[in-house]
């Protein structure tokens, strides 16, 4: 099984940055969000977060590995 979550080689932000959700997000299933104006593939930072965010939802953003967000 490939490991959607590895937390290695993300690049933080200096500060989290406000998104909202567009499309839930789960432990084990990435989402997506809009942030900075644009809509982003999104998932949790850490792998054993047990929440689940639905659309419309606010989260905060707290980096990024390529195109995908991490909250």
């Amino acid at each position: 099984m490939v490991n959607l979550f590895v937390s290695e080689n993300v690049e933080m932000f200096s500060e989290a940055v406000m998104g909202t959700v567009e499309k839930t997000i789960t432990q084990n299933q990435p989402g997506r969000v809009k942030c900075l104006g644009s809509y982003w593939p999104a998932r949790f930072y850490h792998s054993n977060c047990d929440v689940i965010v639905f659309p419309d939802d606010f989260v905060q953003v707290v980096g990024r590995q390529g195109k995908l967000l991490s909250i």
